[in-house]
């Protein structure tokens, strides 16, 4: 075999190894490289608390976190159904109290018409959705601890208040959460056959529960709000002077044990 021969023949095999030439290649995109990148899949941003809290363009840098609205809580309606509750939706104005100083009102309100305890009240709460909500569990103790401790279920209750714009009394520079429909009031317990419990009459004062069964169904009732989380706040006349005949119930965003 010539030289020549030779040389052809080992271009011949080079070309081959390299692959097309650059001139059967596709023509090279236009513009910057698009790269991907796998990536795990990143959670949802949650938004601020203080711009969800508020209707846009209300300006909150003056208020404190703990003195925001209640921020809406997801599937909030299709919970309540699945709590058996029965209600309509309302709504408590977002506005500045009087003296400008907060925010009262709510996004997410209902009217609570019936809970899964079949209990009726003096007048139907105007709630938060997610305070309506706890009270589908409160009903279920309560009548857990009516049973237990009397013998027979609550068919009434009276409360004292829910929605009410204002500060708390005792505190200065706090607001209370009645301001945002965020808290309710219970003064009595009316039995089935009519006999009634009355927070100012048989809660009684001091750690330990009186003797009598109205006493011990009461602190049974406040004792599980707590243990099992049901609110953040639950406060009674053991706590002032100001709760001397009802007990409160919020859902704050910090948490009191007033027992």
């Amino acid at each position: 075999m010539s030289e020549d021969v030779w040389v052809v023949g080992l271009r011949l095999l080079l070309d081959l190894l390299a692959g097309p030439s650059p001139s059967s290649q596709p023509a090279e995109p236009t513009g910057a490289p698009v790269v991907e990148v796998a990536t795990e899949p990143t959670a949802p941003q949650t938004q601020d608390p203080r711009v969800v809290a508020v209707l846009p363009g209300m300006d909150t840098s003056d208020i404190a976190d703990h003195n925001l609205p209640p921020v809406p809580i997801d599937r909030c309606f299709e919970r309540l159904a699945q709590a058996g509750v029965s209600y309509k939706e309302s709504a408590i104005k977002l506005h500045r109290n009087r003296s400008g100083e907060f925010i009262c009102g709510a996004k997410q309100v209902v009217r609570y018409q019936k809970g899964p305890g079949a209990i009726r009240y003096n007048s139907r709460p105007k709630l938060t959705c997610k305070m309506a909500v706890a009270m589908a569990d409160f009903e279920r103790i309560v009548q857990d601890e009516a049973v237990r401790h009397l013998g027979r279920r609550v068919v009434k209750i009276q409360h004292i208040g829910t929605y009410n714009c204002r500060g708390i009394a005792a505190y200065e520079g706090w607001v209370s959460q009645h301001s945002f429909g965020n808290a309710i009031d219970i003064k009595t317990f009316t039995f089935k056959g009519g006999r009634e419990v009355s927070v100012k009459k048989h809660y009684g004062r001091g750690p330990e529960a009186p003797a009598h069964a109205e006493g011990k169904f009461l602190r049974a009732v406040v004792r599980r709000l707590v243990d099992e989380k049901v609110f953040t706040v639950v406060v009674t006349p053991n706590f002032d002077r100001a709760h001397h005949n009802h007990i409160h119930l919020d859902l704050a965003p910090y948490s009191v044990d007033g027992t």
